[in-house]
């Protein structure tokens, strides 16, 4: 029995929630205030389904305690919570989950390899390529699979490399650099008495191959017999007017060294000297009336007079003329005086 006053409280049991007032009183008249609560049960309503995704009831109810399951579609994934379940105060359980669409990261790359991405999401294309002159080691496409990966594993480039050439008979090959990697250039020669037939570079290509065809070296072909009797018969015709030149120029020489070179103040002295030559000689040819010189009859002693001009053999004397008168007649230089 409950006195008058008392107070109760309704409460149902686990999987159901009240409904109405849970608290009555218990009145003057014995008998409890309002109505009797009902006991219903607790139902979290039917949730609502993610974008891109859907659920499932596990026991296709929605009361207390059942539980809801979420899935995403193809190429997404689930971000949150796949399960929930049904709380006693008529709620699901966390917060409805999302869906996001399911892409691939940024592929990788290593040394100098060049990546082109068609898209990131699922079944996108990322292409590989070298830079020139190097070859790609591994594949060129990788595919963004349904976890968000790539494909196969990261390509590499290595440089293209056309090895050492081939030697050739009769001569040598000079590798510039001392590589063989592209663009690398490869010098051909041949040994003495041989010609090159053939280009006289070759480069290492893009494709590992080397440009062009390979030379080969050949001996050169001798001269015929009447070239080299022509150039024989011009080598003695030159020899010889050699020959001659330096004859004629010895005579030359030669023929300058007798004539002697007399320079003015020589000349001079010696045209003075004639003339007064002539003039002694002039005096000398003095003669009288009777044709006899009149220097005949005088004396002087040897040591008087000296003979500086004994040496003249060039001088001419001049004529001596006789006057008919038989007077006495003086030639100076050619010129008779009295």
């Amino acid at each position: 029995t409950y006195k008058i006053g008392a107070l109760v409280k309704y409460r149902c049991e686990r999987g159901y929630k009240i409904e109405g007032d849970p608290l009555s009183t218990c009145e003057d008249n014995g008998k409890w205030s309002g109505q009797t609560p009902q006991c219903i049960y607790v139902d979290c309503d039917v949730p609502v389904a993610p974008a891109h995704g859907k659920f499932t009831l596990a026991s296709n109810a929605t009361y207390y305690g059942a539980v809801v399951l979420y899935e995403c579609n193809e190429n997404f994934e689930l971000d949150g919570f796949a399960r929930r379940l049904c709380l006693d105060n008529g709620t699901w359980s966390a917060e409805t989950p999302v869906c996001k669409e399911v892409v691939c990261k940024e592929p990788e790359k290593e040394g100098g390899v060049i990546v082109q991405v068609s898209t990131f999401s699922i079944g996108g294309v990322a292409h590989y390529s070298c830079p020139k002159g190097h070859i790609m080691q591994g594949n060129s496409t990788r595919i963004c699979q349904k976890k968000g990966t790539w494909s196969g594993y990261i390509p590499t480039c290595i440089p293209v490399d056309c090895h050492m050439p081939p030697s050739i008979e009769n001569g040598r090959i000079i590798v510039m650099n001392d590589s063989t990697t592209y663009n690398s250039g490869a010098e051909y020669h041949c040994i003495p008495q041989y010609q090159r037939i053939g280009p006289y570079l070759r480069k290492c290509m893009e494709n590992g191959t080397w440009s062009g065809d390979e030379p080969r070296c050949e001996m050169t072909t001798p001269p015929s017999t009447e070239s080299q009797t022509l150039g024989l018969t011009i080598g003695i015709g030159a020899g010889v007017l050699l020959f001659l030149l330096l004859i004629l120029g010895i005579i030359y020489l030669r023929l300058r060294k007798e004539t002697p070179v007399k320079n003015t103040e020589n000349i001079e002295g010696a045209l003075r000297k004639e003339d007064e030559n002539a003039a002694v000689m002039s005096y000398s040819n003095l003669t009288d009336g009777q044709g006899q010189n009149i220097y005949e009859n005088i004396h002087e002693p040897e040591e008087m007079y000296d003979a500086p001009y004994e040496d003249t053999s060039h001088y001419e004397p001049s004529p001596i003329s006789r006057r008919s008168n038989g007077g006495a007649t003086v030639t100076i230089n050619g010129v008779a005086l009295r």
